[in-house]
């Protein structure tokens, strides 16, 4: 694996790598205290090596001169018997001052003579002449430089090499305490910086953990707000969030009682643009109840809405079950549509059969209310193309279907009895095998120029009727399991089943 692809690895690795906060804010934390330590103790350890040196110098100083008042009168002779002095001297000085560890002395004819360990980095070199002022280099140890005078005349310079044995291990100790300073500051640090990010970072997964529920739809989801800072705003905008994204799915769900689901889903949705009226091949079914007027006047208002509506409940769990939709309630009629907003091709088949099987839900609600008056409706179905679009004033319009084909639909429930599915010729040659047209002649609709050739719309196919009869259990029962199959192909399989 090359460099950059290595690099790339390591990249995207590191980018699937959960760090939680907690652990970042005491790493951030450790690093800046142990930076801040280490600042300052190189200042501080710098303050005390000068500190040091001083104090060294000004020892150095006292004792170099002292040896060299002792020396300087042997100095001057230069004989050799005084050179022997000097080295009597200089070597007992070198004995009783233990931090000494070579002493240099030059004469003036520059003559060098070195004591004792001098090493290699010896302050003086033999035939260069020695600075004039007394001073201390510092190197891995350290050498005084005195030169020796005598009545004004320079007969010498002596350098002293002193221990730094002193200061390394001043220094050991130093670096020592402040290590052990520094391990406690950054120990307490990064427990507090843990403690306060993990105080900082629960809000935030709670805060993550609520969005997850809100997600999956869960808006009653909240989260509790403490204190007064940036994470209880956040807080309380999430629970504002959550509790309008709540209202907006019940009135969601509230207009979808009332509208086309469809065309409120588009609507609540982000992004969308107001619905474009447009023609469409569509299949409408209209039906009304026989003998309504006759009823409302004999029966209590709170009876007959009971009545409509248990019967409303059915054909639109019927209207649903074969893909259309219930596109508006007028007082005891129900209109749907098929083949808007969901395409289907087969639109004038399934408002056939949802017509019949509508038919069908009456007669057993006739069944098992035997007591009470009958209650039939009457059905026509018609298809064609129609208008799809926005109906009404700016302040309040319609999403709904107009055209000749919903008129015809409309005319056709006044065509037939009670429990009959009345439709034209044209509309019944789309239907398909398994039905039959029983016609009752030509008719004039309201409207329409030409008469038109209607029936009623009679079952004869098996599979279909068993296809319908489950459609009808289905609306009654909502526990029996509704699969997502055509209504042919549910036909078929509920009649296997029977035959079997």
């Amino acid at each position: 694996m090359s460099l950059p692809e290595l690099l790339l690895s390591w990249k995207q690795t590191l980018a699937t790598m959960r760090f939680p906060i907690r652990w970042r804010w005491m790493a951030l934390v450790s690093v800046t205290v142990a930076l801040a330590v280490l600042i300052v103790s190189l200042i501080l350890l710098n303050m005390e090596r000068e500190a040091w040196r001083k104090s060294q110098s000004a020892q150095a100083k006292v004792m170099v001169e002292r040896l060299g008042d002792e020396v300087k009168s042997f100095m001057l002779a230069a004989r050799k018997l005084d050179k022997t002095q000097v080295d009597i001297i200089v070597t007992g000085f070198r004995e009783k001052v233990p931090t000494v560890l070579g002493i240099q002395v030059q004469y003036a004819d520059g003559e060098l003579h070195d004591y004792g360990e001098v090493g290699e980095a010896a302050a003086l070199a033999e035939g260069s002449a020695p600075q004039s002022a007394a001073h201390l280099l510092l190197s891995d140890d350290l050498w005084y430089v005195q030169p020796v005078s005598y009545a004004k005349t320079r007969v010498g310079s002596i350098a002293v090499r002193f221990s730094g044995d002193e200061w390394r291990q001043m220094a050991n100790r130093f670096i020592a305490g402040t290590l052990m300073v520094a391990i406690i500051v950054i120990l307490l640090a990064s427990i507090a910086a843990y403690w306060v990010a993990t105080r900082m970072s629960r809000p935030l997964e709670a805060l993550a953990m609520a969005a997850r529920h809100v997600a999956d739809g869960d808006f009653s989801t909240r989260i509790p707000v403490r204190g007064n800072d940036e994470i209880s705003d956040a807080g309380q905008q999430f629970n504002h969030m959550v509790s309008e994204l709540a209202h907006k799915e019940k009135l969601r769900d509230v207009f979808g009682r009332y509208l086309n689901p469809k065309l409120v889903n588009d609507m609540f949705s982000e992004n969308s643009a107001a619905p474009v009226s447009h023609r469409q091949q569509v299949s409408v079914l209209f039906a009304d109840m026989v003998g309504f007027t006759s009823f409302s006047e004999h029966t209590p208002s709170e009876e007959v809405v009971q009545v409509l509506n248990r019967h409303f409940e059915l054909f639109h769990r019927i209207i649903d079950y074969y893909g259309g939709h219930v596109d508006k309630y007028i007082g005891d009629a129900v209109m749907a549509v098929f083949n808007h907003p969901h395409e289907d091709e087969a639109h004038v088949r399934h408002a056939a059969m949802a017509g019949m099987a509508m038919t069908i839900a009456c007669q057993r609600l006739n069944e098992m209310n035997s007591n009470g008056a009958e209650v039939l409706f009457r059905v026509g179905i018609n298809h064609g193309e129609a208008i799809v679009g926005n109906i009404g004033a700016v302040e309040r319009l319609e999403y709904t279907v107009i055209g000749d084909a919903v008129n015809v639909a409309s005319r056709m429930t006044g065509l037939g009895a009670g429990g009959e599915v009345v439709l034209s010729k044209n509309t019944f040659g789309e239907i398909g095998k398994g039905f039959n047209f029983d016609s009752i002649g030509q008719k004039s609709i309201k409207g329409i120029q030409k008469p038109i050739n209607c029936g009623r719309l009679v079952a004869e196919d098996k599979k279909a009727i068993v296809n319908m009869q489950h459609a009808v259990a289905l609306a009654f029962d909502l526990t029996l399991e509704k699969k997502p199959q055509s209504a042919d192909t549910e036909g078929e399989r509920i009649a296997s089943t029977d035959q079997a």
